[in-house]
């Protein structure tokens, strides 16, 4: 008999998620139907380590038909560093997760006024499933070889960095 999964958010769990971490890729059409994609701007429930719990209004690529919503790893990334630089430069680089959505009039209502955990969680749905996109390379290859797998690329932003002052190469250059 499968396992239920425990839900985070005690709302039903909402949309495919699909995390694109090619910057230079977009999705204009679903992966799955084809059809045109829109935008939907949609409150992120992101997790921090060790202790930061976020709620991160963000647009992503959505597909009407499939439930499917794609969002850019480099743009969250992007957002978290802005963050985490003038609130908690320590979290910088730290392991994330993304854990739900957020219904937008709570979310909004919390930029005013913050909501504690268990009201977050009354507005949080789970996601229904949650990818990282991995591509193919594109082009012509021989009969029967399957095209290699692009390798996505290391972020330049969300990256721990060693502190001021206490780095090796810092000591030997004294």
């Amino acid at each position: 008999m499968p396992r239920k999964r425990k839900l985070f958010g005690l709302l039903a769990p909402r949309y495919r998620y699909y995390l694109n971490p090619y910057p230079e890729l977009r999705f204009l059409k679903c992966l799955f139907c084809e059809h045109k994609t829109g935008q939907r701007k949609v409150p992120l429930i992101i997790h921090v380590d060790p202790r930061h719990l976020i709620a991160l209004g963000y647009t992503h690529r959505y597909c009407r038909n499939c439930d499917v919503m794609i969002g850019h790893k480099h743009e969250i990334e992007g957002f978290l560093y802005e963050l985490f630089a003038r609130r908690n430069p320590e979290a910088l680089g730290n392991r994330y997760v993304i854990m739900g959505t957020m219904e937008v009039g709570p979310w909004r209502a919390s930029l005013r006024q913050p909501l504690s955990l268990s009201e977050m969680l009354t507005h949080t749905h789970d996601l229904k499933t949650f990818e990282e996109l991995r591509m193919t390379m594109g082009g012509w290859f021989p009969d029967g070889q399957e095209p290699p797998v692009m390798t996505p690329p290391v972020s330049e932003l969300w990256v721990k960095r060693p502190p001021e002052g206490n780095s090796e190469a810092q000591k030997a250059a004294r």
